[in-house]
């Protein structure tokens, strides 16, 4: 709540306050009617600003938390790149070593005949 609001809410609430006082000295049922009114008017107005900033409060949490999230997420995420990246590379690597195994078969400067 802002410092104007909550002036405003205070200042409609004592007005309220001091109708209902003077309404009640006089003996004027609708000035404390009215005075009555302005109070409880001011307070559903604080009531519903307070509602507002703890609904934006939430929010920023939530979004806090949901950027926390994805941060961790995001570094998975890539954890899980590289080791798939890796595991490819010990494949290929697995697969070029099997074929040079392999007898009979050409090389450059081997000693296979080249003959099937």
């Amino acid at each position: 709540m802002n410092a104007d609001s909550k002036m405003e809410h205070k200042t409609q609430e004592l007005k309220g306050h001091v109708e209902e006082t003077a309404g009640k000295v006089f003996g004027d049922d609708d000035l404390v009617a009215h005075g009555k009114a302005d109070q409880i008017s001011a307070h559903a107005k604080q009531a519903a600003t307070q509602a507002g900033e703890a609904a934006r409060h939430v929010g920023q949490r939530m979004k806090k938390r949901a950027m926390q999230k994805l941060g961790v997420l995001h570094e998975r995420l890539h954890e899980a790149a590289d080791e798939a990246r890796a595991e490819q590379e010990a494949k290929e690597k697995a697969k070029g070593a099997k074929e040079s195994d392999v007898p009979g078969s050409r090389s450059i400067g081997g000693k296979g005949t080249g003959r099937v």
